[in-house]
């Protein structure tokens, strides 16, 4: 069964929301997605979509000029709670696009790497429709 293709409005809709990313948060949506590309049974687990986030977070950086240990958890907490609903709903809708997309070509064992090139087409506004 092939999945139905997401409609214009929702590719354009998709498109725009990326484009508005700043090149923080298209790391962390780059990395999210790479992450769910290589663990697509576990999307759905959100106490681990939520850890595996918070690492990409991390590893996005701008978070070595603090003064102390506090102060780094304070804001790299404070940017995962006013980012992650944002973030990880573009990253969903990336995900659920690519797999669309990919079901959609008829190409049989694409590969992890070739799923992960077309996600970041997406990302990087490369793909067109």
């Amino acid at each position: 069964m092939v999945a139905a293709q997401p409609d214009e409005a929702s590719r354009n809709e998709l498109r725009d929301t990326l484009a508005a990313l700043d090149e923080r948060q298209k790391k962390i949506v780059g990395g999210v997605i790479a992450i769910m590309i290589e663990n697509p049974d576990r999307v759905r687990e959100r106490e681990w979509i939520v850890e595996q986030f918070t690492q990409v977070v991390l590893l996005a950086g701008d978070f070595e000029d603090v003064s102390s240990v506090q102060e780094g958890h304070d804001r790299v907490q404070a940017y995962v709670r006013d980012n992650i609903d944002p973030l990880l709903n573009a990253s969903y809708r990336l995900f659920q696009c690519v797999a669309q997309d990919l079901a959609g070509s008829g190409d049989e064992g694409m590969s992890r790497a070739q799923a992960l090139a077309h996600a970041m087409g997406h990302l990087l506004g490369t793909t067109h429709e």
